[in-house]
């Protein structure tokens, strides 16, 4: 395919889209690849969604009595329940999920490289799975080093996310609690055990209370948005970094990896971020806007019918999802790669006349 000199991410995207349509061969492969990955996520999402429910359940009832003076009623089996759920969730994303990611990541990358540089001439599905699995075999060590790295990096910003979801929340809660009238009384148990409760009376509607929480509102969106713009642009260079660690050969014939797989990625894609980032944004809001109808429905409730149908769709739309924005930081890592090395060989040649 002809390089563009501006690299735009719809054009990207039509790009990716017309590699895997363009040959049954890849799209067949890929579609196999994919479906352990597939049929693993259905249980993860399953598992994830009742973890969330049961989480928002417990903390919207301790939020609820947050500020009385009398003990709320302690529910330890419920309690009980979610941390055996967080442990579940947390191993299985640990080891199972990263496991199939990866390997689906590094066979779609490594197929898809394949079938670019190979448009010129037709290749069977036997020679796309043998070069393919030679590929992976021998760089997998590589792109599991640098995999690790980008969930170094990841981790970091997803507990930015954590942290202003969570002050946000913990200041609205507040909100809730002071600057409200109040009277005590004491009341005498069945069990001859006094407990003092405080009662709140229904306050006029604050003005400062309601500025006070819009100011709040619009601060933490705002921090909100910048992680959402810095992770986009960042997860488009470590992506890049995963694909170099795939394709790229040091001097020494072997593999790029680790942080100079993640300096190279940077190397190579510096002046055209604003591509990646919006192929990469985009991919983002279409997996938080698939999700987001689950979870309001409570889909993990019903563990048969609507529920897991809806979860096996959306799923579904996931990893083709998966596919294309791999395809395209592909198509990204030639592109950005092949005008380096123009530019590079124009220095060289001009130095040389001179």
């Amino acid at each position: 395919m002809k390089i563009q000199e501006n690299l735009e991410f719809i054009d990207v995207l039509k790009r990716a889209t017309k590699l895997l349509c363009g040959n049954i061969n890849p799209l067949l492969f890929l579609f196999l690849c994919t479906l352990p990955l597939f049929c693993f996520l259905i249980l993860f999402k399953l598992s994830l969604q009742t973890t969330i429910l049961l989480a928002s359940e417990y903390f919207s009832r301790e939020v609820k009595y947050w500020g009385y003076y009398y003990t709320a009623p302690q529910d330890h089996a419920l309690l009980k329940t979610l941390i055996s759920l967080l442990l579940q969730t947390f191993l299985f994303y640990l080891f199972p999920y990263s496991l199939f990611d990866l390997l689906n990541t590094t066979t779609i990358v490594s197929a898809s490289s394949i079938v670019y540089t190979c448009q010129d001439e037709p290749l069977g599905l036997s020679q796309l799975v043998r070069r393919t699995v030679e590929i992976c075999l021998n760089r997998i060590r590589g792109c599991l080093i640098t995999s690790l790295y980008i969930l170094l990096l990841s981790t970091s910003v997803f507990f930015g996310f954590f942290f202003a979801a969570t002050n946000y929340w913990y200041i609205i809660s507040l909100m809730g609690t002071i600057d409200k009238p109040y009277y005590y009384y004491i009341s005498i148990g069945e069990d001859d055990v006094s407990y003092t409760t405080r009662s709140s009376f229904e306050a006029d509607v604050n003005p400062s209370g309601i500025l006070f929480g819009s100011v709040m509102a619009i601060f933490h969106g705002a921090i909100f948005i910048v992680l959402l713009a810095k992770f986009s642009k960042w997860s488009a260079g470590w992506n890049m970094g995963l694909v170099v660690s795939m394709l790229e050969e040091g001097e020494d014939g072997q593999g790029i990896y680790g942080t100079d797989a993640l300096a190279l990625s940077s190397y190579y894609g510096r002046g055209h971020e604003r591509s990646g980032l919006w192929v990469m944004l985009v991919f983002l809001l279409f997996a938080i806007a698939t999700r987001i109808p689950c979870l309001c429905l409570k889909c993990s409730e019903s563990s048969s019918g609507n529920g897991v149908l809806y979860t096996s769709f959306y799923v579904g739309l996931i990893c083709l999802g998966n596919i294309i924005k791999w395809v395209a930081c592909v198509l990204l890592y030639h592109d950005c790669r092949t005008r380096v090395l123009e530019k590079k060989g124009d220095v060289e040649a001009k130095a040389f006349a001179t």
